[in-house]
């Protein structure tokens, strides 16, 4: 329906403190990382679509629970190319994400870290999201994909 992701696969830190989402579980798109990194670049018409069929649930304190919040959010995604879940979907815990794109642009999947805030640290995030973002790009690469400019502020569009 649009107002979830699935998780596929995750490798597991040998930290005693961590994240851990099981196999074909579900997150919602709008406070999980990898959720807002797909979310940013769907065509404006679908994110409109998604934002008037499902409500912003609110999972902590930190959730994006306003349209217009949300909206200016995935445009620094946008611009940037990943995306911080800072502790929305679960107090305590951070997630860094970044799409990987088809050859037409859009985004089919994407890949994250995930941790407490003590390791995965405000100060950090930047770099771990640079990491994130190239590796993504590089399986988009890998997969005879597109990634598409990033440009904060735009409204994305149907490629097809």
């Amino acid at each position: 329906d649009g107002g979830d992701v699935m998780f596929l696969s995750q490798v597991e830190t040998h930290e005693p403190i961590r994240a851990f989402f099981r196999p074909g579980s579900h997150g919602p798109i709008h406070a999980s990382g990898i959720g807002k990194a797909l979310l940013a670049y769907y065509p404006q018409d679908v994110i409109e679509r998604l934002m008037r069929g499902h409500a912003l649930t609110a999972f902590t304190g930190r959730t994006f629970t306003d349209n217009d919040r949300l909206l200016e959010e995935l445009a620094v995604i946008r611009g940037r190319g990943w995306a911080l879940d800072d502790e929305e979907y679960t107090d305590g815990m951070r997630c860094i994400a970044a799409p990987i794109f088809n050859e037409f642009r859009e985004p089919v999947a994407g890949i994250s870290i995930s941790g407490p805030t003590l390791r995965v640290t405000h100060a950090r995030a930047k770099e771990i999201g640079t990491q994130v973002r190239d590796a993504a790009d590089r399986i988009t690469e890998a997969i005879g994909g597109t990634a598409p400019e990033r440009r904060a502020n735009t409204p994305r569009r149907r490629t097809r």
